[in-house]
């Protein structure tokens, strides 16, 4: 168990730099902000982890999670959310 979650959150540390370059450049190629930048790293996070486990026949649960997790870290969410109230 121990070890699963170790590999989830070094996934996600991992995993959190690309996310976070893909959300930047598409935050300044378009008018994405407010909360639809968080909203869009966990997309991204999601989908390329899910991508990932189809490919590599991993399971699929897990690397939804560590997708999701890489999102939330990808743009701080804790942080960004507070700066971003009422810019949906």
């Amino acid at each position: 168990m121990e070890s699963i979650l170790t590999t989830l959150i070094l996934s996600a540390i991992g995993g959190s730099v690309v996310v976070s370059g893909i959300t930047e450049v598409v935050k300044q190629n378009s008018k994405l902000s407010g909360i639809w930048v968080i909203v869009f790293a966990l997309v991204v996070g999601v989908v390329l982890f899910g991508a990932i486990a189809l490919v590599f026949n991993l399971p699929l649960a897990e690397s939804l999670l560590t997708g999701f997790l890489t999102g939330w870290a990808s743009v701080g969410a804790f942080n960004s959310y507070s700066q971003t109230k009422g810019g949906i």
